[in-house]
């Protein structure tokens, strides 16, 4: 029952020793939500997203307002796989947090998954389009409105640019239902 023992294993990265010594705290006190909230946050760390889940339940079971552990419960059941609960809560945390960009983003991404571009586009406006992974978002929600001069003007090279983002945008170009690579024969 070391509140230090656990910030000491997760300032470490030593997420076992850290589910321990929480699993130690939430025995000394199990109505504390912060507590279930941080052991969803470590199951998380270890690869047990349907463990995390029932952490994050169990956060918001004892502080129903509880915006993060809102928000992690829908990233562990997007890990999950369970799209359509994944959205369904991000959008009641957005409810809760109306701007928050990661929580935007995710839900697009969602939206993009379940093949519904129109909504995701609406996810991303106003979100900072330098950034990456909004770019290739936004470029995928316009690939699959067919918009696709849209999608390559986005997507056209930019200053800082990384190979990794290039090699992301030449693959959303040219996957998809409406994906396309303009090619000059010679």
């Amino acid at each position: 029952m070391d509140p230090a023992a656990f910030a000491r294993a997760v300032q470490a990265g030593d997420w076992p020793a850290a589910e321990r010594a929480v699993a130690a705290l939430l025995r000394a006190d199990p109505g504390n939500p912060a507590l279930h909230y941080n052991r969803g946050l470590v199951l998380r760390r270890l690869g047990r997203p349907a463990d995390a889940v029932a952490a994050h339940d169990a956060a918001l079971a004892r502080a129903p307002g509880h915006a993060n552990a809102a928000f992690e419960r829908a990233a562990c059941l997007l890990d999950l796989g369970r799209l359509d609960a994944a959205e369904a809560g991000f959008t009641g945390y957005l409810a809760q947090v109306p701007g928050d960009a990661d929580a935007r983003l995710n839900r697009a991404r969602i939206r993009l998954r379940l093949g519904r571009p129109g909504e995701a586009l609406v996810d991303l406006d106003g979100l900072a389009e330098a950034e990456p992974a909004v770019r290739l978002a936004r470029a995928e929600a316009l690939r699959d409105l067919r918009r696709l001069d849209e999608a390559e003007a986005l997507l056209a090279a930019r200053p800082g640019d990384g190979p990794e983002l290039r090699a992301a945008a030449l693959k959303l170009l040219s996957q998809g239902a409406v994906g396309r690579v303009r090619l000059a024969a010679r």
